[in-house]
């Protein structure tokens, strides 16, 4: 269960160009989701939320590649969403 979403910037916009990239796997409008993300007061509980579970899209600042390189460096083993169904 996600406690903070409702408290981030991202509440209430069209939530789809977090999860849209183009063909060389870039965020189609990444200069928008970093200005919406960069002054969030929640991104670093979005981000933690991110490191700790296998979710697809952009979070907490930042892309799927690099939370994976987060969690190499880390040490984090994340969980898989499926686990909650």
């Amino acid at each position: 269960m996600i406690t903070f979403s409702d408290r981030g910037n991202c509440e209430g916009t069209d939530t789809e160009a977090f999860f849209t990239q183009n063909d060389t796997g870039t965020y189609t409008d990444k200069a928008m989701l970093q200005k919406i993300c960069g002054n969030c007061k929640v991104v670093s509980e979005c981000l933690d939320y991110a490191l700790k579970n296998e979710v697809m899209g952009y979070w907490g600042n930042t892309t799927e590649g690099q939370r994976h390189r987060l969690r190499s460096k880390l040490n984090i083993i994340s969980r898989p969403l499926y686990l909650d169904y």
